[in-house]
């Protein structure tokens, strides 16, 4: 007797699947981040989107180095919605401006803001020519006191957009160079660590 054996045809994973468009955050407007793919919308809970500052302006920017790092917290029907995690400058375009016969002054804190969200905040500043020790103490206890108290006086969505749009590195700049020349300062990398207790 020949028994039949019947092959059940396995379902298109990828036609199951459906596109969600993801949104920036409310600080940013809430734009168009982007789109993505998932089979059920709790798969997308938890995803991390990057974008750049062109994309969040609509702009067409130069320097696209500047990442923004967003991760999906809600999602309604096909729209994906999420919160700020952090942003991160490319490290080709650092090394780029670490040239020899120059000091580059790093800084590495963790700030408050006024609405209790605590963050890592990582500066670099580039000299034009090599700076003294001294001088570059001074450099960055000038770049640490002006990220730690900008961060008491602003909420974190007033906080982020001055780093992003670069008026923290600019304000930065303008009392550092008074230290010693510079060529650039940049704001290299932001992490969200949470709520702190209490507020």
């Amino acid at each position: 007797m020949i028994q039949l054996v019947v092959h059940k045809r396995p379902k298109d994973k990828w036609k199951a699947k459906q596109w969600y468009t993801v949104l920036a955050p409310k600080m940013f407007g809430e734009v168009k981040a982007g789109e993505t793919l998932a089979d059920e919308p709790a798969k997308l809970i938890g995803r991390r989107i990057e974008m750049t500052l062109g994309d969040l302006t609509g702009k067409m920017i130069k320097n696209t180095s500047l990442k923004l790092l967003l991760e999906i917290e809600d999602v309604d029907h096909t729209t994906a919605y999420t919160r700020f995690i952090g942003h991160r400058v490319d490290p080709g375009y650092l090394r780029s401006l670490a040239r020899k016969g120059i000091s580059k002054v790093d800084s590495n804190v963790e700030v408050t803001t006024k609405d209790g969200e605590k963050m890592r905040v990582k500066t670099s500043c580039f000299t034009l020519k090599k700076a003294s020790e001294t001088q570059v103490k001074q450099i960055r206890r000038a770049m640490e006191d002006i990220i730690i108290n900008r961060a008491k006086t602003l909420e974190l969505s007033k906080y982020v957009q001055e780093i992003i749009l670069g008026k923290l590195s600019s304000d930065i700049y303008k009392v550092a160079k008074k230290i010693y020349p510079l060529r650039r300062v940049e704001i290299t990398k932001t992490e969200r660590l949470g709520v702190v207790r209490g507020q």
